[in-house]
C-alpha cells in the first residue's frame, strides 16, 4: 500500500507542472473566444490534453524526491509563465486583427457601433467580424493541431522545472506585431477612405449647398463596405501570414517543431 501511495504521488507530481503550463496557455490563448468567460472549460481542456500527453511527460516509478512546498511553488509560477508566453504570442495576433478592425471602423464612421467579445471586451462590429474570420482561417488551416503538437514538443524539449531564459524579452520584442500587423491589414482601406474624404471635401467646396455630412457618411459607408468586401481575400491571406508568424515565434523561442 505504501508503494502504491508513493507511485500515485509521483504520478500526480509529474502531472502538476505540465498541467500548470497547459492551463496557463489555455487561459491566455485566443483559441476559444466564445468561451472566454468560462475558465472551468479551459481547465478541462488542459487536463484532458495533459492526460493525452502522458507518453511524453517525464514520469518515473521511484518515490518522489521533493515535497510539495517552497520550491515547487516557484516551479509552478515558472511553468505558468512559460504557458502564458505561448498563449500571449497568439493573443498578439488576435490583438493585431482587433486593432485593424478598430482603425477600419473609424475610417468608415462605424466607431460608435460596439459589440461585446468575451475575449477582448467591447469592440467595434468590424473588429469582431475580422476576429472571427481570422479564427476560422486559423482552424481551417490546421493551426490548432500545430499548437497541440508544439505544446507536447515543448514539454519534451523543455522539461518542467528548467529555467525561463530570455523568453519574456523575446515576447516583448514579438509584441510589435500588434501594430505592424494592424497597419498592414487596415492600410489599404484607410488610405482609400482618406482619398474618398478628400474628394467629398473638394465636392463640398465646389457646391456649398450640398449637405456634406449626410452625403459624406453615406458615401463613406457604402464605398468602405464595398472595399472591405473586395479586400477580404487579401485579408485572409494576411491572417494566415500573421498566424504563421505567431507559430514561428513559438517554434523558435521554445525550440520545438510544428
Amino acid at each position: 500500500m505504501l508503494v502504491l501511495g508513493q507511485l500515485m504521488m509521483t504520478w500526480l507530481d509529474s502531472m502538476l507542472l505540465p498541467l500548470t503550463r497547459l492551463g496557463a496557455f489555455f487561459a491566455t490563448a485566443p483559441l476559444f473566444p466564445q468561451m472566454g468567460g468560462n475558465a472551468r472549460i479551459r481547465i478541462v481542456y488542459a487536463a484532458v490534453l495533459c492526460i493525452l500527453m502522458l507518453p511524453v511527460l517525464p514520469t518515473g516509478l521511484e518515490a518522489p524526491k521533493t515535497d510539495s512546498s517552497g520550491l515547487n511553488i516557484l516551479l509552478l509560477a515558472q511553468e505558468a509563465v512559460l504557458g502564458a508566453i505561448m498563449g500571449l504570442a497568439l493573443q498578439c495576433i488576435s490583438a493585431a486583427v482587433v486593432t485593424a478592425g478598430e482603425q477600419i471602423s473609424q475610417a468608415l464612421g462605424l466607431g460608435f457601433a460596439q459589440s461585446f467579445d468575451p475575449s477582448v471586451g467591447s469592440t467595434a462590429v468590424i473588429s469582431q467580424f475580422l476576429n472571427v474570420l481570422s479564427m476560422l482561417v486559423f482552424l481551417s488551416t490546421g493551426g490548432h493541431l500545430i499548437v497541440v503538437s508544439m505544446l507536447a514538443e515543448s514539454i519534451r524539449v523543455i522539461p518542467p522545472g528548467q529555467p525561463l531564459g530570455d523568453n519574456i524579452k523575446s515576447l516583448l520584442d514579438f509584441s510589435v506585431v500588434v501594430f505592424n500587423g494592424a497597419a498592414l491589414l487596415s492600410a489599404p482601406l484607410v488610405l482609400a477612405m482618406i482619398a474618398v474624404n478628400i474628394g467629398i471635401g473638394a465636392l463640398s467646396r465646389a457646391t456649398p449647398s450640398l449637405n456634406v455630412f449626410s452625403v459624406g457618411f453615406a458615401v463613406s459607408l457604402l464605398g468602405g463596405g464595398a472595399m472591405l468586401f473586395l479586400l477580404i481575400p487579401v485579408m485572409v491571406d494576411r491572417f494566415a501570414d500573421l498566424w504563421l508568424q505567431g507559430l514561428s515565434f513559438i517554434q523558435a523561442t521554445f525550440r520545438v517543431s510544428g
